[in-house]
């Protein structure tokens, strides 16, 4: 039988007084009596067969150290009032690490976890008391919710202009960067993204231990950037139509109805997804980036338009962190992002963009070499000297 702390001493109720209610989780065990417990079923386990612990060792060590107490704070909002507590879910928060970290679905990771006793001890539940697939799936409605509800609409057409290599896609908008802008500067902040939540267990779960541990400090300096991510799914989607027509115009279902066509202007060509925006930050130590936020958006969204809404974004969930410089590429050269940095008094290490080269009304006085260095109307680069910028013929 496998050690495991009575109940009553390892598990308290989540209460929090919401609209004259009370939102309710039960069954939540402390992360002491959680690696209490770990040790103990561990420790017999390896007695007559330490290879089985040794094989999943990586994973156990992450769980180990995962302190999920702060966790119940940011998802009991997230259950009813009323009905049967909720049970096991930081267990399912700890499943859901493990299942990443070993490649499997739900499905077949509830299998697995039936037939391995070390991988239940990993997560926290006996034989008895594993979560099946649907408490899973589950969870992850109430974490992110990605408005799916209506899944018919028209066949997703590829874009047929074509961009240049290099060349991001453009806003649909013009002006939205100065428009989101100004709106961030007036107090509009964005709380109905499906992110949410799912950002700020990461923040009081995993930044804040980063914190404690020394590997985030109080003053960093952060970059920003986004990656195109492509999706399984199909973008014709499935007909429900009667027509015999091939490629006809109807309502169609799609098992990813959120996903768009974007422009990859590293690879020079469309692909069907979403783009990740990420912030990190560089610990100069372990010489290792430090993931401070994640988001998804449409594919076809500029970074000019994710970089200053992931900033406001950041500074509310962060707000004793201090940003001392913000570093991105050529897609936030614009008086927009550098107006609402000013304003935030961060730094910006931005390369100015290609394509604003020449675009003057009347002609400069100065003009800049690849480096950012002025170079006057006779071709003469100029350099600092005695206090004072002077040309000389290079």
């Amino acid at each position: 039988m496998e050690n495991r702390p009575k109940m009553e001493i390892g598990t308290f109720f989540v209460y929090y007084f919401v609209k004259g209610g009370f939102l309710m989780l039960g069954n939540w065990t402390s992360q002491a009596d959680y690696q209490q417990f770990v040790r103990q079923n561990l420790q017999r386990i390896s007695l007559t067969d330490p290879q089985r612990v040794l094989e999943y060792q990586e994973s156990i060590s992450k769980l180990y150290i995962l302190n999920l107490d702060k966790l119940g704070k940011v998802i009991a909002p997230l259950y009813s009032s009323i009905g049967r507590p909720a049970n096991f879910q930081p267990e399912i928060f700890r499943s859901f690490v493990a299942m990443k970290d070993l490649g499997m679905t739900p499905d077949n990771w509830i299998a697995k976890l039936r037939h391995n006793e070390v991988l239940r001890t990993a997560i926290g539940v006996t034989e008895e008391n594993i979560p099946c697939a649907s408490s899973h799936y589950d969870f992850i409605n109430r974490i992110i919710d990605m408005d799916e509800k209506s899944k018919l609409r028209l066949k997703k057409r590829k874009p047929t202009e074509k961009l240049e290599k290099g060349n991001k896609m453009p806003n649909k908008h013009e002006g939205i960067v100065q428009r989101l802008v100004d709106k961030i500067l007036c107090g509009r902040r964005f709380n109905f993204r499906p992110e949410r939540h799912l950002q700020q267990i990461f923040a009081d779960v995993c930044i804040a231990s980063s914190r404690m541990l020394g590997i985030i400090p109080d003053e960093i300096d952060m970059s920003g950037d986004g990656t195109c991510i492509e999706t399984g799914a199909s973008h014709y989607g499935r007909k429900i139509c009667d027509c015999n027509v091939f490629g006809c115009d109807c309502l169609r279902k799609f098992s990813d109805p959120n996903a768009t066509w974007g422009w990859d202007s590293h690879n020079g060509q469309y692909f069907y997804g979403y783009t990740g925006y990420f912030l990190s930050t560089y610990n100069r130590e372990l010489k290792a980036d430090i993931p401070l936020y994640l988001r998804l958006v449409e594919a076809k969204r500029n970074d000019s338009v994710s970089a200053v809404v992931a900033l406001s974004e950041f500074r509310d969930l962060y707000p004793d962190i201090t940003v001392n410089t913000f570093i991105h590429d050529t897609a936030c050269d614009n008086y927009a992002t550098y107006e609402l940095l000013h304003k935030w008094n961060i730094n910006a290490i931005i390369p100015l963009n290609d394509s604003n080269k020449g675009n003057f009304k009347y002609p400069p006085h100065l003009t800049l070499d690849e480096n950012g260095i002025p170079v006057c109307p006779g071709g003469n680069m100029m350099v600092y000297w005695g206090g004072a910028a002077e040309t000389v013929a290079v």
